[in-house]
């Protein structure tokens, strides 16, 4: 069982870097994010304006999000590698593939960059809208540029290495469950403190581990690229923790030491200064090539997580065999 899930972890890897996400809005991740946009209004509405209440919406959101998702899958599984192996790892890997969006990342970085080359600054915030949910209007190069680093480093981490985590963990049916908490996470982030409680506290529990790994192989596959590793290793010590995403931080601080840049500097939000916001320093001018070596960071991260994770996978599932 667990050479078949290498099996389809595997696949799921390499269809995801030969196809990407898909564009339709039934790919996995859209339709997770749809239905908990869906849902959210109607259990944040459902029940009384008290912090108990809408702690207790939010966390039923967030369990009948896994509910809808994960018991069908879980079904289809067991009926699939009943039917026969080779199926059950095929289907298997069709899940991984709809969990894992690293090509996503790489295929909208490498547009924006296009875009700015060519001096077409709307195209490459259009570009950059699909790849932040941040506001990217009136963004001139350099905004874009840090906007796109900053992006590709959380990506790298949320849409692919933890994801892999899980799947390394759990199979398919693991990178599943990530998937479903993080998206609900993603889509009440912006509400109440009360009802987003559950969903951002367990999308940060469950992304503690994996954003430490996708930032310590960030640091390594900075040494293999001949970037700033040393750096890499002093800013994500630093500054891995500046952002109000804990985990996220941890591979926007890699990649900005890497490249020697300030990926985030001093902000504001709702008017308040925030002088803590602040990873990376600026030991070089931005350059639109640092969109590409951050693209390369992101790629190579992703590819030694998936490598190791396999390997000690075929290691355990070897002994398991033996004994």
């Amino acid at each position: 069982m667990i050479l078949n899930s290498l099996a389809a972890m595997l696949l799921g890897y390499v269809l995801d870097m030969m196809f990407g996400e898909m564009e339709s809005q039934y790919s996995l991740t859209k339709l997770v994010s749809a239905i908990a946009n869906t849902l959210k209004d109607k259990f944040k509405n459902r029940y009384v304006s008290s912090h108990e209440g809408q702690t207790l919406a939010g966390s039923l959101l967030l369990a009948v999000m896994l509910l809808i998702f994960v018991t069908p899958a879980v079904l289809l599984l067991v009926f699939s590698y009943k039917l026969h192996k080779i199926v059950g790892v095929l289907v298997e890997a069709l899940i991984i593939f709809g969990v894992i969006n690293e090509k996503k990342v790489g295929s909208y970085s490498s547009g924006i960059l296009k875009a700015l080359r060519k001096g077409k600054p709307l195209a490459a915030r259009r570009k950059l809208s699909f790849l932040t949910d941040e506001d990217v209007t009136g963004l001139r190069e350099e905004g874009i540029t840090k906007l796109s680093v900053r992006a590709i480093a959380e990506n790298t981490f949320e849409n692919a290495v933890a994801p892999l985590f899980f799947v390394f963990i759990g199979g398919g049916i693991g990178g599943l469950v990530y998937l479903v908490i993080n998206k609900t996470a993603k889509a009440v982030k912006h509400e109440d403190i009360y009802f987003s409680l559950t969903p951002r506290g367990m999308n940060d529990v469950f992304g503690y581990i994996p954003a430490r790994i996708a930032a310590f192989l960030t640091v390594k596959d900075s040494r293999l690229l001949a970037l700033d590793f040393v750096n890499a290793q002093s800013i994500w010590k630093r500054d891995g923790r500046n952002l109000k995403s804990i985990n996220g931080s941890q591979t926007v601080a890699a990649f900005a030491g890497a490249l020697d840049i300030e990926v985030v500097g001093d902000t504001y939000a709702d008017e308040e200064f925030i002088p803590y916001e602040h990873i990376g320093d600026p030991k070089k001018d931005l350059d639109q090539s640092d969109i590409y070596y951050a693209q390369q960071l992101s790629y190579g991260a992703v590819f030694i997580a998936a490598t190791v994770f396999a390997l000690i996978k075929l290691a355990i599932g070897v002994i398991a065999a033996l004994l």
